[in-house]
């Protein structure tokens, strides 16, 4: 990458101050996976192969992700373009700023004070409206063996389901519930009034 571009992605990534350095070289790197697919955006999958470059990033030592990037590339072939973008400024697209918002929510949950390039491969991984989630399953890679990986790193205890996942099976739940209690109740009532009534 030319001095130009470091300056103008200096400028445009100012926000990520608390981004470790492998995840802002990561970032440059997207911006380049881009510009050679001639995308107008910075998408998910220019973040996945961007996490490839570097061997001694953090998401690649417990990953192995550039062992991947080939395979990645083929199957990502149908996302690229033969042209480089001539654009001088590319932005994140709406998934890619979501999964910098899910690194940094991975980076909380962690009580990590800056942001890695592990997070930013859960944030990836969390991603549902892009095809890298199910890209980095053929690789064997899933959001909750991630996530487990990551707090094995840290000393941390294994998860043995996903607290999401679980809050959200409550809130399905719910009105099921709710609806078998109103069953219940109607039920008693109709018994009263029959008992009532004899």
């Amino acid at each position: 990458m030319n001095d130009n571009v470091t300056i103008m992605l200096c400028g445009q990534f100012r926000m990520f101050e608390r981004y470790a350095e492998e995840t802002r070289r990561a970032i440059f790197f997207a911006v380049w996976e881009a510009r050679q697919a001639g995308s107008g955006y910075i998408e998910p999958e220019h973040l996945l192969l961007s996490l490839t470059h570097d061997l001694n990033n953090k998401a690649n030592q417990l990953f192995s992700l550039a062992v991947h990037a080939e395979s990645f590339r083929r199957q990502l072939g149908s996302h690229a373009s033969a042209k480089s973008s001539t654009s001088v400024d590319l932005p994140l697209s709406k998934a890619g700023k979501r999964i910098l918002a899910y690194a940094a929510q991975e980076a909380d949950k962690l009580a990590s004070k800056s942001i890695g390039t592990e997070h930013l491969l859960l944030g990836l991984l969390r991603e549902n409206k892009s095809t890298v989630p199910p890209l980095l399953a053929t690789a064997g890679i899933s959001l909750h063996s991630a996530r487990n990986r990551v707090r094995q790193e840290m000393g941390q205890p294994v998860l043995e389901r996903e607290p999401e996942r679980e809050a959200s099976s409550r809130k399905m739940l719910r009105p099921f519930a709710a609806f078998l209690l109103l069953i219940v109740v109607l039920s008693l009532i109709y018994l009263i009034v029959r008992l009532a009534f004899r």
